[in-house]
């Protein structure tokens, strides 16, 4: 029974009362009428009173339920362009030039804003940028740090004011709907990607050094890590001066993926775990055995090894692997040394590197345009296998990802030739982050790799105190406890 039927119940209940009182004559007041059918009156007026307030309150929630349901967009429609926020524009710049190519929108309506810094810094970058007058339609949001912003309503607002429902993202990988929706049960972010990584490596040196010929046969070299070290021991014991992985970055976002366990428990407290000292001593043997190059990710150097001959391969995901990308970068860009000689394969584990999300701003003022634009890369499986083909691009929509493998309509021509999809379809459909992330990890996993970095250099001595180092960055991350 509801609040207004309640309440209409209980005022026939005291009329009834009311008039039994009355026919007992029990004591009257000097205006004629009982106390008790005075006390009843007013009883009725506070019920009608409460009964009307809590039937408003009532209906204005059925209400917004019902307009939630109904895919109601009640966004208002008076800016002049939708503004999206980034800080990069490897992909907002290819979205929008792709969504304004293939709808009736034109570029002039869209529009993408830098906020300059990488996207570790945009996590603050964001909150000084909201904080002024700024606008900002919708943004967007890493993995690292997703939690901070879709938990906090003055920064992002419920897709559904779009009009969107959660079953429109059915078709999406369920992790990136997991993550993009708040401790409240509230979808506030939208993912246009998923992002499965391999090992991607020099077909010639692979072929000259281990006789390997294809991917599938250098899988056998790469299988897993124990496997992955013996085929980097086997190429310096026969004099082969080369690594097998490109970096101690590439690397960690290997293993990092693969810890099993979030690197805070449910009170915020830091767990330093067997997972630690496992992937410091790896990280440690390789850089000392030159199984590693000595090369910083993201530096300039991080691309030439590339065509120097100094590593075999580079630990890539998706959104490594198109135009304009780390792996094009690496191979000198079109026509450069080692342009088209690449390929990709599984590697020894499985693992996911980031992910972007879409988020609304509740400052949006471009309602119809916002909601098309997320619509048209998240929902759509058509238009999101379009964007696929467009920026080889791993989209997330396994429907998408199956018809281009079935199909063989991706060629990468920085694969020479090779479908990144049709390695890495399998392994997007196993990628778990359910309750692994935290609204910390991005600093916390910064602290621990540059403890690791240090340790696997020798500047710092031992295990211990790379654990000593970690536990003081990390606990001046306010939010945390560190013991």
């Amino acid at each position: 029974m509801n609040k207004l039927k309640k309440s209409l119940a209980l005022i026939a209940t005291l009329a009834i009362a009311s008039t039994a009182f009355y026919a007992c004559g029990d004591t009257t007041d000097p205006a004629g009428s009982t106390a008790e059918e005075s006390k009843t009156e007013e009883s009725v007026e506070e019920s009608t009173e409460e009964s009307t307030e809590e039937s408003t309150e009532e209906s204005t929630e059925e209400s917004t339920e019902e307009s939630a349901a109904s895919g109601e967009n009640t966004v208002p429609e008076t800016g002049d362009k939708l503004s999206i926020l980034c800080w990069t524009g490897d992909d907002v710049e290819k979205m929008i030039e792709n969504f304004t190519d293939n709808t009736d929108y034109t570029a002039d309506q869209v529009e993408y804003v830098n906020v300059g810094s990488s996207g570790g810094e945009a996590r603050e970058q964001y909150a000084n940028y909201f904080a002024g007058d700024e606008d900002v339609d919708l943004f967007v949001l890493e993995a690292d740090w997703i939690l901070d912003y879709i938990n906090n309503d003055d920064y992002t607002a419920p897709l559904s004011n779009l009009g969107f429902s959660e079953s429109d993202f059915d078709g999406c990988y369920d992790y990136t709907v997991s993550i993009g929706t708040d401790n409240n049960g509230v979808l506030k972010a939208a993912s246009w990607q998923s992002t499965p990584g391999g090992y991607v490596y020099r077909t010639d040196l692979a072929e000259e050094y281990l006789g390997a010929k294809t991917p599938d046969e250098m899988q056998e070299f790469v299988k897993d890590w124990d496997t992955f070290t013996a085929t980097a021991k086997k190429l310096q014991d026969d004099g082969h001066k080369i690594a097998m992985a490109d970096t101690l970055g590439g690397m960690w976002q290997v293993w990092q993926y693969n810890r099993s366990n979030a690197w805070l428990d449910a009170d915020n407290k830091l767990i330093v775990d067997d997972y630690c000292k496992t992937y410091a001593d790896l990280a440690k043997e390789y850089y000392t055995n030159g199984y590693v190059t000595k090369e910083d990710q993201w530096s300039d150097g991080w691309y030439a090894i590339g065509q120097d001959d100094s590593t075999m391969g580079y630990f890539f995901c998706t959104w490594c692997l198109g135009k304009g990308s780390m792996l094009s970068n690496a191979e000198g860009g079109e026509g450069g040394k080692t342009y088209g000689k690449y390929n990709i394969t599984a590697g020894p584990s499985g693992w996911a590197w980031g992910g972007s999300w879409l988020a609304l701003s509740p400052k949006c003022d471009n309602g119809e345009i916002a909601h098309d634009f997320i619509n048209y890369f998240t929902v759509d499986a058509s238009t999101a296998k379009d964007y696929a083909l467009f920026k080889s691009e791993f989209v997330n929509n396994p429907d998408a990802m199956k018809a281009i493998v079935d199909e063989g309509s991706n060629k990468n021509d920085l694969l020479g030739g090779q479908d990144q999809f049709s390695v890495l379809y399998e392994s997007a459909s196993t990628i778990d982050m359910d309750g692994k992330i935290t609204a910390f990890d991005s600093q916390i996993k910064d602290a621990f790799n540059t403890a690791v970095t240090k340790y696997a250099k020798g500047d710092i001595a031992s295990y211990d105190d790379m654990i000593t180092e970690f536990k003081t960055e990390a606990a001046k991350i306010e939010g945390i406890t560190v013991e």
